[in-house]
């Protein structure tokens, strides 16, 4: 009899360390066992300028062969890095630069200067997005609705920035393939630049024929974003106001001409 009690009382025992460890376990994880409605997400930009220059320059003419031999020789990098913050409050986004010291490359700006700094205000409710966008000389602030992209939800995943992400694929522009990773831990349909329509944030981001890729490096939610604080950009003096269709006709009017080059600056601008 002595037996069969103490063998209950340690059955007993083992069954509550086991219920304990089943519902304290999760709670001990980090932020990603909770759904995040406001935070800030810090973004790396990669564009791989040889492979750009390559695809565009390399075969055009003997100059431009001869410019891509002699960059790819030269002890400037191959590829570019930038950092954007991509602030979010329920279905609000403002995706903005991040300043750095990064040493100047004539190069790297010249590929850059066309969309390359993007400021992006969404508002996923009404459907709607204001980008600023510099064009070389020029500055733009894109009205407008957002893009329809059609996704692809594959059953792939992967972990960015701590969280599990699926992978989604689409062609935008007509022509070009589009791969991101979204959380659905973060419920906003949101994402770096123009891209949204997934049932979550996407945090990777990737072009890999343009060689271009966003993949989120951070997510933070202290100090906590107020959704009075993500406002649409503000042009300069001298900003058009325009919409997705003028801008993309207004470039095709004065770079339609200029062969792979100025489809390069087109499809750029208008990401």
């Amino acid at each position: 009899m002595f037996k069969a009690k103490k063998m209950k009382t340690i059955f007993l025992y083992i069954s509550m360390a086991l219920a304990l460890t089943v519902f304290i376990k999760p709670e001990a994880h980090s932020q990603n066992a909770l759904f995040l409605n406001q935070g800030n997400i810090t973004f790396e930009k990669t564009t791989n300028v040889l492979a750009i220059m390559k695809d565009n320059m390399g075969d055009d003419n003997v100059w431009g062969a001869k410019m891509v031999e002699a960059y790819e020789k030269s002890n400037n990098p191959h590829s570019a890095t930038q950092q954007f913050n991509l602030a979010f409050n329920g279905n609000k986004t403002l995706y903005t630069p991040i300043e750095t010291d990064a040493p100047k490359n004539p190069m790297m700006d010249f590929m850059l200067s066309a969309g390359g700094n993007n400021q992006v205000y969404t508002n996923l409710d009404s459907s709607t997005s204001v980008a600023f966008k510099n064009i070389y000389d020029e500055s733009f602030l894109v009205t407008d609705t957002l893009r329809n992209i059609r996704w692809k939800i594959t059953d792939e995943t992967r972990t960015i920035a701590g969280f599990q992400c699926r992978r989604a694929n689409a062609i935008v522009m007509d022509s070009i393939y589009v791969v991101a990773f979204y959380t659905d831990l973060i419920p906003s349909s949101g994402g770096p630049e123009s891209f949204t329509g997934l049932p979550g944030m996407i945090l990777g981001l990737a072009l890999p024929h343009k060689h271009m890729t966003w993949f989120a490096t951070k997510v933070s939610v202290s100090p906590p974003v107020s959704s009075a604080s993500l406002v649409p950009p503000a042009g300069k003096r001298k900003t058009q106001v325009i919409t997705r269709k003028a801008l993309y006709e207004k470039m095709q009017g004065r770079l339609g001409d200029w062969g792979k080059n100025g489809q390069l600056i087109i499809q750029n601008g208008m990401l």
